[in-house]
């Protein structure tokens, strides 16, 4: 179940970063975080877990950044701040540094309202999540960042690219 769960989180990571809509990259990524928590917890990789469903979270309010209660930056700051404390209570070594760094990396693209910036921050996540889900035999993390990559760098040359382009 656990391997399901981040095969089908994978699939939802791929298409989050071929949305040209800042809303619908955090929809999906929202649902591939719920997929992640539950695949992280079964597998007993528990920072991972926590820091996923801190994404859950996190996107909740990403969601609704054209509300006012939404639209403060602090949002960053606040889910950052958690990311680092979550680390302190499930700290399973060095190893723990990754996700939590690859998860405030990502934070601060959901909190962006430019696709184009939520893709360049987002990309360096990518290669801290990898090593992290190597680790931990997750073998749908390892598919997702290395596709993630892939899509990222595919979303930029066509959303990215073409805007430079059309300018």
């Amino acid at each position: 179940m656990a391997q399901f769960l981040g095969i089908v989180a994978f699939c939802l990571s791929i298409l989050s970063y071929q949305q040209n809509e800042h809303k619908k990259i955090v929809i999906f990524q929202f649902i591939m975080n719920i997929c992640f928590m539950m695949h992280f917890y079964l597998l007993g990789a528990y920072t991972g877990a926590v820091l996923n469903t801190i994404g859950v979270l996190r996107n909740v309010v990403f969601m609704f950044k054209e509300k006012r209660w939404a639209k403060s930056n602090l949002w960053i700051v606040f889910f950052s701040i958690c990311c680092i404390l979550a680390v302190a209570f499930t700290w399973d070594g060095i190893i723990s540094f990754l996700p939590m760094t690859g998860m405030v990396l990502t934070t601060i693209a959901m909190g962006i309202d430019n696709p184009k910036l939520t893709r360049a921050f987002s990309l360096p996540s990518s290669p801290l999540w990898l090593i992290y889900n190597l680790i931990n035999k997750s073998y749908g993390g390892v598919m997702t960042e290395v596709f993630n990559m892939t899509s990222i760098v595919i979303g930029m040359i066509r959303f990215d690219k073409k805007d430079k382009i059309e300018a």
